[in-house]
């Protein structure tokens, strides 16, 4: 695997297993819908990083990572409120 690959693949398992899927188990333990479906939506965003890294896209990198930190920052919101 060359850089780019290895870097999309830590995107990958950073994201998506670490943050995203603690979010998600927490909503879940808290019954939270919304938080649920934000860090739900955030996964999925997260998980296009990866390919935007790959085919060396960097505006769309930034756009996808920022719509994935909004929405981690509204699933954080809606468990807080």
């Amino acid at each position: 695997m060359d850089r780019y690959e290895t870097f999309a693949t830590w995107i990958f398992i950073v994201f998506g297993a670490l943050i995203i899927a603690g979010l998600m188990a927490f909503a879940i333990t808290t019954n939270d819908k919304a938080a649920f479906l934000f860090a739900l939506a955030s996964g999925c965003s997260a998980f296009f990083l990866g390919f935007a890294v790959i085919f060396d896209q960097p505006r769309l990198y930034g756009l996808i990572l920022f719509l994935s930190v909004a929405l981690i920052a509204a699933s954080i919101t809606a468990i807080v409120t």
